[in-house]
């Protein structure tokens, strides 16, 4: 049970006690005002004494307790929101301030000049692969091939450097009557394959291109060989033929190893 000094105490007695008594005044002289209007009824005195009462009770809780409260919260919140606010607007503020830099367009001349240097540098990448290629073709075909053909297998390994997809034409080599001396079909894979392994797998120049090539340039020596075939074969017995397979290495992929 509580403490009756609890319940009784002086902050109560001025929320309720004085406002009680007051209310209680009020709604007395407010019932016989109004009972003597209705003849002295005291049906009508008990009525409006309760009414009134109720109605004052609750405009006083909402005048003193409620409406107070309410007000307070609201007049907080909007002080936080423009506290807020003009955080935000410095901050704005602040932000505005900061030059920002202006990145000018690119003229026409200074982007078609780089593209323009971009492809210069491939193409010299391309050239010093190229060249060392083509300078093996003539070292280890020479010995199997007259002069004028020879400058025609030349410019048919430069084309396709230039593009995996070329058709070549076909070339002859020249007669040897020793058989010993002959190119057998394992040189011809070794050959084609030393000069892929060179330009990139990954470029175009797959098993089946290489053996496509081969194949078109020297369709007499290569006649009775399937594409397929050769396609399966391109590295085996790499040390058998006039021609042995050399497999480049990733610090010297430019060099050949005659």
């Amino acid at each position: 049970m509580r403490n009756l000094t609890t319940i009784i105490s002086k902050e109560t007695c001025l929320f309720y006690g004085l406002p009680g008594t007051a209310i209680l005044a009020v709604s007395l002289i407010l019932s016989c005002k109004v009972g003597n209007d209705f003849a002295g009824s005291t049906f009508v005195n008990t009525v409006s004494f309760f009414g009134s009462n109720v109605l004052l009770w609750l405009l006083y809780l909402v005048l003193f307790q409620y409406l107070p409260v309410d007000l307070m919260r609201i007049w907080l919140s909007r002080k936080n929101l423009v506290s807020i606010k003009a955080t935000k607007n410095n901050a704005d503020i602040g932000t505005v301030a900061t030059p920002v830099s202006i990145v000018h367009p690119m003229t026409a001349e200074e982007y078609k000049a780089h593209c323009a240097e971009f492809e210069r540098k491939k193409q010299e990448e391309h050239q010093k692969l190229v060249k060392p290629i083509i300078d093996y073709v003539g070292r280890v075909m020479s010995p199997f091939m007259e002069e004028a053909e020879l400058d025609l297998l030349r410019n048919e390994i430069q084309a396709w450097c230039d593009n995996p997809n070329h058709k070549p034409k076909p070339v002859k080599l020249k007669t040897v009557h020793d058989y010993k001396d002959k190119l057998k079909t394992v040189s011809f894979k070794h050959f084609i394959w030393n000069i892929a392994a060179r330009l990139g797998f990954g470029n175009g120049y797959s098993g089946k291109i290489q053996a496509d090539f081969i194949k078109s340039l020297f369709p007499n020596e290569l006649k009775d060989v399937e594409s397929k075939s050769l396609e399966r074969s391109l590295t085996n017995s790499p040390d058998d033929g006039h021609i042995k397979l050399d497999r480049p290495k990733h610090t010297d992929n430019y060099i050949f190893h005659f």
